[in-house]
């Protein structure tokens, strides 16, 4: 503590209830001095993770009552098939025009597409590979 003053005021916090109002003259002085309000600060965190623990059911708890949906792969395939069709049916249209940059900007714009489409299929279903990657046999060359 920097002096009597600093003493004083942290007394002063440490004798309030929780989440009672901070006087006028203690919150002041947290404003001025770095040091009180960096002490304050912790000694909030520490109180926040102490009742953390109280309330937390241990990890292997939560997973054993966490409900696991299965992944539904029907609309996954139906809309990359939908996709793919509609590519080749550009494909198709786009050779018969004159126009070859609007056909390079359609193709990068549908190799967007796949890849946004490929990205959020991985994304949304990570379990689903962890999973599957966990269940394969292990080759260590060593």
């Amino acid at each position: 503590m920097k002096n009597e003053i600093c003493e004083k005021r942290m007394n002063e916090f440490m004798m309030l209830d929780k989440n009672e109002r901070i006087p006028v003259k203690v919150t002041l002085h947290l404003l001025k001095c770095r040091e009180c309000r960096t002490q304050v600060h912790y000694l909030t965190l520490a109180e926040k993770y102490a009742g953390e623990a109280l309330k937390r059911k241990s990890l292997l708890e939560r997973l054993e009552n966490m409900d696991v949906k299965p992944v539904s792969m029907g609309k996954w395939i139906v809309w990359g098939i939908l996709m793919l069709v509609m590519m080749v049916i550009s494909g198709l249209f786009l050779n018969e025009s004159d126009s070859k940059s609007f056909a390079i900007i359609f193709n990068l714009l549908f190799g967007l597409l796949i890849t946004a489409y490929c990205a959020i299929f991985v994304a949304t279903n990570m379990d689903f590979f962890i999973k599957k990657i966990n269940k394969m046999p292990r080759t260590d060359a060593g």
